[in-house]
Parts: C-alpha cells; structure tokens; sequence
C-alpha cells in the first residue's frame, strides 16, 4: 500500500483553511459558543431584545409629627373674698340684748362708734370705740364694760360683756326719732334709748344715785329734771363723754 508523502498532507491542511476562510467571509462562520440549545434550532429571533427597565418609586417625603398640645393648666384661680359689708356714712342701731331687758344703742359716723346700755333703773354705761370693715369695738372709760360687733345682713350682731357677764343681741337700724339721746346739766346726766317700736329706756344720774329718766319727746328735746332744764343732744358715732 502506497504512503501519502508530506507534500499531501500539506495540500490537504491548505485545502481546509481556505474553505474556512472562505466561509468566514460569507458570515456562516460557527463557534461553539454560537450553538443554539438543543430543540431550539428553528426558533427565529421576534424583535431585539431590549434590556429590561428597573422603575424606582421615590420614597415618600418624610412627615413631620404635630407635637402634642400642651397639658390643660391645672392651675385654679382661688376666687377673692367677698367684699366686708360696710356701715353708712352716720347710722345707729337699736336693741335689747337677748333674754334680758337691757337695752343697748351703738351709734356710728365714719369709723367711730359711741354706745350706751342700761336697763331703766340702774345698770348703765357709756363706750367709745371704733368702726372699722363693719365691724365695731367699744370700751367703756373704766374699762370694764366691752362691746363687739358685726354688721350682717343690715343687723349689728355682737356681745357685751359687763363686770366679766356676757349678752348677745341683735340690733336693728333706729330710723329717727328712734335713736341715741344724752343730756347733761349740773351734776345730772341723762341717757335714753328710743328704739325702733317706740319704746325707750333711760337713766337720770344725779349726785345721789340712779333713777329712770323721764320720758323724751324727741320733738321738744328737752325734759326738766329737779327744776333744771336739760337739752337732749343725739349721740353720733363722734360724740365724747367726759
């Protein structure tokens, strides 16, 4: 058997390396990275393949909390004090102390006050104090009669206290001629005490005692005690004993 020589093998690897260049130039050169999948030989190519889009949705912007209200104030207001009753510019107040027949008169003008107590017969006392925010503070000369008081719904509500014995009362308005009368003459001085329903208690001191006084008429103001004639003053909140 004859032996191809090195001259035909030559031939042989030039012949294929022109047809491979020759099929390269007509496009139908085929790389193993270009084979198709198997079963997928006839599937034609639809369109260009685009590449796929990514759509991002902006995050929405961030919100800003209200802050919470403030807490209601817990704060209360304390409501102010009711004003104090104040006493008319000149006004007396009659009375009888409660349980008893003493009868009591307190005269006020600004914010002095003078009072006068008795029973008719012996028991008696002049006081002079002060009217201050409706209410009133008396002392007697000596000290030992003491009279408080408190203005409450247009009555003078209070306490006297005599040698250390005390007694309520309750005094209403003494519209005139009801009111505080005093007279002095000599060695005599007198109280009365008219009050509100018409009645009145009074003293006559002389140099030998105590006894009632006698009747006032407030129209005529002047009464005659031992053949002396003595004129009946009104007693204001501003009037002094001696």
């Amino acid at each position: 058997m004859a032996q191809r020589g090195p001259l035909v093998t030559a031939a042989v690897v030039v012949a294929g390396l022109v047809g491979l260049m020759a099929a390269n130039a007509s496009g139908g050169l085929v790389t193993a990275g270009d084979a198709p999948p198997p079963g997928q030989e006839n599937v034609a190519a639809t369109g260009t393949d685009a590449p796929a889009t990514t759509t991002t949705t902006p995050a929405p912007p961030p919100t800003t909390a209200e802050p919470p209200p403030p807490p209601a104030s817990t704060t209360t207001t304390e409501e102010a004090p009711p004003p104090k009753p104040r006493f008319p510019a000149e006004v007396v107040y009659a009375g009888r102390a409660a349980d008893s027949n003493l009868a009591i008169a307190v005269a006020v003008k600004g914010d002095e006050a003078a009072a006068y107590l008795c029973d008719g017969a012996r028991v008696e006392s002049w006081l002079r104090g002060t009217a201050v925010d409706g209410t009133v503070n008396l002392e007697s000369k000596d000290g030992t009669t003491t009279l408080t008081g408190e203005l409450i719904d247009g009555n003078l509500n209070g306490t006297v206290s005599i040698a250390g014995r005390e007694r309520q009362f309750s005094l209403a308005v003494a519209k005139a001629p009801a009111g505080l009368y005093r007279g002095e003459g000599g060695t005599t001085t007198l109280g009365w005490i008219l009050l509100p329903d018409g009645t009145q208690v009074g003293i006559a001191r002389t140099a030998s005692g105590a006894a009632p006084a006698p009747a006032l008429d407030p129209a005529k103001g002047a009464v005659t005690v031992g053949g002396t004639r003595i004129t009946a003053e009104k007693v204001s909140g501003e009037t002094t004993f001696g």
